[in-house]
């Protein structure tokens, strides 16, 4: 196992755990950003689908854990966007800015939709607005401005700043 893997999850987890109890100081109409599902497209992007499904599902039994959603809700759609976001790797270059905006823009549309989805089909009850509503506009939105901050910081990490051999970001 590397260690980027191991500090991506860890990483992953930690911002989840964040984002449940100390981020509502950032909340803008009741929202907090979803720091975590960032961290989990930066790491798939850089580092391919198998670590960007380990470090989603890292994240999202820790968000699991720590909200009033079902076991495995955020575990399976963070996994499902690592898998997904992973298949970019080797296959665009990430400017600093346009780039991590537009994929995690696209990571937090799939996301909300997985979550929707999940919420249908299995009829849980839960404080999700769904993909049109308002919150989830801002959600969408605080996502993407904050990508290009979190993608930065994430690669002044040594370990996570390395690319694999036959890669490339």
């Amino acid at each position: 196992m590397s260690a980027a893997l191991v500090y991506g999850v860890i990483i992953a987890a930690g911002f989840a755990l964040l984002q449940s109890n100390v981020l509502d100081g950032i909340a803008i109409g009741g929202v907090v950003p979803d720091i975590a599902l960032i961290v989990v497209v930066f790491l798939a992007n850089k580092r391919g689908s198998f670590e960007g499904e380990l470090s989603g599902f890292g994240a999202g039994v820790a968000q699991d854990l720590l909200s009033l959603a079902p076991i495995g809700f955020h575990a399976s759609t963070k996994t499902l966007v690592g898998y997904l976001i992973g298949k970019t790797r080797g296959k665009m270059f990430l400017d600093p800015i346009f780039l991590p905006i537009l994929m995690v823009f696209a990571a937090t549309l799939l996301h909300g939709l997985l979550a929707s989805l999940i919420v249908t089909v299995f009829r849980i009850e839960l404080a999700f607005s769904g993909v049109l509503s308002a919150r989830f506009a801002i959600e969408l939105a605080y996502n993407a401005l904050l990508a290009p901050v979190v993608f930065g910081m994430l690669r002044l990490i040594p370990p996570l700043a390395e690319v694999e051999r036959g890669g490339f970001s």
